[in-house]
């Protein structure tokens, strides 16, 4: 008897979410919690007869009902057991915080595979030719690294993620670009580990910098387009309780065993307030223009999401901004748009990319209107 009652119970267990999901419908299928785009409900074709199958395997893993539940279920059993998630791509590390292996953050944190000396020649040559194409003069470009956040805060990476070397990619690149060259490349690691000691400059749950973070990168690129910094002592910086960064969302990890705190800038040049003259998730551009800003010139960035902290301080300091993500380069004719300083940004772990960034805005942009 007691076999037969268990065998009922396993069914039901097996059958019960897809009886509330069709008597539920819509509501049982919950939203999107994770860093991705869910399966679209495929429509059979002769077109795709082959893919059709595995398409609706897709669709109906995504859109299973109590999925979400299910999820955060397996996510909390992993926590409560192992300290784990079960996301090759993310590391729970001390003190909850949480780091990326995707792209190239594993060889970052570790200091192995750096760039051969041929591709390090090959980078520069190509950010000689965006200067003498964009610049107005060799001390209008700069070339800015987004440190990852495996490296700034690598005191909180697991005891056996300790690095191999004491260099990395980015810091090779450095080292070469300043040896070889007057291009100014600007790789602030040591400025965010010393404001590191002051408060967060990075999300515990997220790959990205905070606007404090933020903030600190603003100021060495500011110094280094021939501006003038401000010390981090002359704002007001405090932290609140934050929401769920995208390594959360990846290892789809319940907040109660993590903790986010968002920071908050203030007294940064209070007076001002730029307009904001364009903004465009399809062409990727973001243009504002600030009465009485402190420096008149005009910037224009290529950047990547990093440079979403950035942004409200650049947009403050120079007299007009555009940002441009580095996603649209190849249907942006990026030199129509003049401007006194031109910066090509990128965060350490996607420096692979590089080569073909910087081949893109080479042939996609006319002359700059400075030159």
């Amino acid at each position: 008897m007691m076999k037969k009652c268990m065998i009922a119970l396993f069914f039901a267990i097996l059958l019960m979410p897809g009886i509330l999901g069709a008597v539920l419908g819509k509501e049982a299928e919950g939203g999107n919690s994770e860093n991705r785009t869910l399966a679209e409900r495929p429509v059979l074709s002769w077109d795709n007869l082959e893919e059709y199958p595995s398409q609706a395997e897709a669709y109906i893993n995504d859109h299973a009902p109590f999925r979400d539940e299910l999820i955060d279920a397996y996510a909390s059993m992993n926590m409560e057991l192992f300290g784990s998630i079960d996301n090759d791509e993310v590391i729970v590390g001390k003190d909850k915080w949480l780091f990326y292996t995707g792209n190239d953050s594993r060889i970052d944190a570790l200091g192995i595979t750096p760039f051969t000396e041929v591709e390090q020649k090959s980078i520069l040559i190509q950010l000689l030719q965006i200067r003498e194409k964009y610049g107005k003069d060799r001390d209008s470009f700069v070339f800015f690294i987004a440190p990852d956040k495996e490296i700034v805060y690598r005191k909180y990476m697991p005891d056996y993620y300790a690095p191999v070397t004491d260099t990395s990619r980015a810091k090779e690149l450095v080292k070469y670009i300043r040896e070889n060259s007057d291009i100014k490349v600007v790789y602030p690691l040591e400025e965010l580990l010393a404001a590191s000691e002051d408060g967060l400059t990075y999300y515990k749950t997220d790959t990205h910098w905070n606007d404090f973070g933020g903030f600190v990168g603003s100021q060495v690129l500011i110094e280094a387009a021939g501006g003038t910094a401000s010390d981090a002592s002359g704002i007001r910086l405090s932290f609140a309780e934050g929401e769920r960064g995208d390594l959360r969302d990846l290892g789809h990890t319940p907040m109660r065993y993590l903790d986010e705190k968002k920071a908050l800038v203030e007294g940064y040049y209070d007076g001002l307030e730029p307009e904001l003259l364009e903004s465009s998730p399809e062409t990727g551009i973001v243009r504002a223009q600030t009465e009485g800003a402190p420096d008149g010139r005009k910037l224009v960035m290529i950047r990547d999401s990093f440079a979403e902290a950035m942004e409200p301080v650049l947009q403050k300091y120079f007299g007009e901004t555009v940002l441009i993500n580095w996603q649209n380069i190849g249907s942006t004719d990026i030199g129509s748009y003049g401007g006194d300083v031109f910066v090509y940004e990128v965060v350490e772990r996607n420096l692979g990319r590089i080569p073909g960034d910087l081949a893109s805005i080479l042939e996609n942009g006319t002359q700059s209107q400075g030159n």
